[in-house]
């Protein structure tokens, strides 16, 4: 009972996210849907015709604005050698490139997740990532972090929908039934029946770790009852102002196409008409042409281009980059990036840097939490202790003169050499160990260490 009642919570769950992500992704992509205007003004045929040549994904750019600045440079706590086995484990499931993919879904749906699950026969854990619309997670109520239970949902390759319930005992394995009725140990829920799904594999599949081997990587909580707590993409809360912008640069398309240009007549001519009642141009106006009026009482009128500047973007770009904490510069400007100084840029960074220093919290536990699995599932069995820090490369702009000045001016104060590699230098952690490593091969840095000791020596007692 309690597994058909997990299963169906969490299918309800997925359907749910399912919808809201394929909308994120047209946004991120640059396919957004038709806005509600455009369709009561019934002037679909033109936007679809007019909107693919011009059409820009806003949600990949205030995406990748901050995933450019999210990449995982280690993990550092109190035991050294666990430190080291859980982050090889990372580097050999190649998460240093990974972890930006799942990054990527994370802030376009505010979760992503890491499945990490030691296959029999296999010498380490493996970590498999998937998007909202494929993976759920289901907490204790009340709680973001105690897991009770997880269910990945796909399409086999026979068309038939296939789902995992993960829980701290057993993983199930379902698969859509071809018999919608009951019998053959079959489980309703989410609307449909479900078959077992035996992969020469025990029925359930016993989990011997104790844990639902499902992380959620998350930004943008919110503090809400329930046991999926609510999150939010970059760019989900402004999608009715994405709306407006490619509203105003589909109007501003129409003007250009059918009002860019003057509009001239003639006052006082005779209309004339062919055979057909058709109506016939007084003269042609061409290049290096000339036209000629018969009537000398004849004028000629102009009304001029329409101005598609009245339907300009630039007010509704600098509201996303507002809200979006997106740099201004990195949206197009109305006079170009004319007399914009280093420190104008810098300041005008400030918002996404924190921005990201924020997301860097909720991230950095869920990637612990991953490194904690692989601990857990190695053969040495290391438990990575709860107060370890997962480390982050700094990515805001600064020059290497500006690196090297700050690295001067901590080492005057005493210290140590690593710390300043890592704080103001940007090194990894592997590249950390490589200079520890060196400075105890070093013979200067052995005499200066020597000498050290030597001073921290008690003083030989004298007689009486």
């Amino acid at each position: 009972m309690a597994v058909r009642k997990q299963l169906s919570a969490l299918i309800e769950e997925l359907d749910r996210r399912g919808s809201l992500h394929k909308k994120l992704e047209c946004y991120y992509e640059g396919d957004a849907p038709i806005p509600a205007a455009i369709v009561r003004a019934k002037v679909t045929k033109a936007y679809r015709n007019l909107m693919p040549v011009s059409s820009a994904p806003w949600g990949s750019l205030i995406v990748d604005s901050t995933l450019d600045r999210l990449e995982v440079s280690g993990i550092r706590s109190e035991e050294k050698a666990t430190d080291k086995l859980v982050y090889g484990l990372w580097q050999e499931n190649q998460m240093d490139a990974e972890s930006s993919i799942a990054e990527n879904a994370t802030l376009v749906d505010g979760r992503s997740f890491a499945l990490v699950w030691r296959p029999p026969g296999s010498s380490i854990p493996e970590v498999t990532l998937d998007n909202a619309a494929t993976m759920a997670v289901m907490y204790r109520e009340g709680s973001r972090r105690i897991r009770v239970a997880a269910a990945r949902r796909w399409r086999g390759e026979d068309g038939r929908t296939c789902i995992n319930l993960f829980t701290p005992d057993y993983v199930w394995k379902f698969i859509e039934s071809r018999e919608p009725q009951q019998g053959g140990g079959r489980v309703h829920a989410g609307g449909c029946w479900w078959d077992r799904r035996e992969d020469d594999e025990d029925w359930p599949l016993a989990n011997p770790w104790g844990v639902v081997p499902v992380v959620e990587i998350a930004v943008n909580r919110r503090l809400k009852p329930g046991c999926f707590p609510p999150v939010r993409g970059d760019y989900a809360h402004c999608l009715g102002l994405i709306d407006r912008i490619h509203l105003l640069t589909f109007l501003g398309l129409v003007v250009a196409f059918w009002m860019g240009f003057p509009l001239r007549g003639v006052i006082g001519e005779k209309i004339l008409r062919d055979d057909d009642n058709n109506v016939i141009a007084p003269f042609d106006a061409y290049a290096d042409g000339v036209a000629q009026l018969e009537n000398p009482k004849a004028q000629i009128f102009e009304f001029k281009a329409a101005d598609r500047k009245n339907l300009s973007v630039m007010e509704e770009l600098d509201q996303l980059s507002s809200i979006t904490k997106t740099p201004r510069h990195y949206f197009p400007l109305e006079n170009g990036m004319s007399n914009l100084s280093a420190d104008a840029i810098r300041a005008s960074e400030g918002g996404l840097h924190a921005k990201v220093k924020k997301y860097k919290a909720p991230m950095g536990e869920g990637w612990e939490e991953v490194l904690r699995l692989l601990g857990k599932m190695s053969d040495d069995e290391v438990e990575l202790s709860p107060r370890a820090e997962l480390q982050w490369f700094n990515h805001e702009s600064r020059s290497l003169a500006e690196a090297a000045d700050a690295a001067s001016k901590w080492a005057s104060v005493g210290l140590p050499i690593p710390v300043i590699a890592e704080k103001c230098l940007n090194f990894s952690q592997e590249e950390v160990s490589r200079l520890e490593a060196q400075m105890l091969n070093d013979p200067f840095s052995k005499l200066i260490a020597d000498a050290a000791k030597e001073g921290q020596k008690a003083p030989e007692p004298t007689a009486a």
